[in-house]
């Protein structure tokens, strides 16, 4: 698994899937004042497979030696997916990358909650950990949607804290922004896991075991 450091930046701008549903339409939650709708959870290694099967994504875009090398690991998100990648399967899912402000918005909710579960962190909340310190379900990935203390900013929306941090569309040439604490990262952990003016990115050909993917789509 890879575990490479992670470039931090911050801005004062807006800088399981089968449990919670069985089919592609019901995974999408509607932001309740914005126009989209958000993927309920990070993008699974099924949903990949699904991708590169129907020829829309590149088996390549994904480092074979994470999840998606796991057959018990269907149902947690694709790891170790570039930018181009988490692009692609976006697409294949009817949707697209979301931006910075949209994937904000949805952490904080109607409320404009500090977490996306409330207003304080709480460590065992979700999948959030750091290099040091391991999160509450240990260094690896969950199946998404399982952690269910994780939910929000709104009503079935997993994992916008932890897991995998998540590509998003704000790129300045090939470097690219991710967000939301993943369950190894930087510290303080409270500080990435939130829902604040705080992201992370890399270059866009990254493939971190502790960067996947979630999607946007217009309503």
């Amino acid at each position: 698994m890879k575990f490479p450091r992670i470039l931090v930046c911050c801005t004062l701008l807006a800088c399981s899937t089968a449990a919670l549903a069985a089919t592609k339409t019901s995974r999408w939650v509607a932001h309740p004042s914005q126009p989209f709708e958000i993927l309920s959870t990070e993008v699974t290694v099924a949903d990949f497979q699904a991708c590169v099967k129907a020829g829309k994504c590149e088996a390549a875009s994904v480092d074979a030696q994470c999840n998606i090398s796991d057959a018990a690991k269907t149902d947690h998100p694709v790891n170790c997916i570039n930018h181009d990648g988490a692009k692609d399967v976006c697409e294949h899912l009817g949707g697209r990358l979301c931006t910075s402000s949209e994937w904000l918005a949805a952490c904080r909710g109607a409320d404009n909650r500090a977490f996306p579960y409330g207003a304080a962190f709480d460590p065992a909340a979700c999948q959030a950990g750091s290099y040091e310190n391991a999160a509450a379900g240990g260094k690896n990935t969950v199946a998404a949607g399982s952690m269910k203390g994780c939910q929000g900013g709104m009503e079935n929306l997993f994992d916008m804290s932890g897991n995998v941090s998540e590509w998003v569309a704000d790129c300045n040439g090939t470097y690219c922004k991710f967000r939301g604490a993943a369950y190894a990262g930087n510290e303080p952990v409270e500080y990435f896991a939130g829902c604040g003016d705080v992201c992370s990115g890399n270059e866009n050909t990254l493939q971190s075991g502790t960067v996947g993917a979630r999607c946007c789509r217009d309503k």
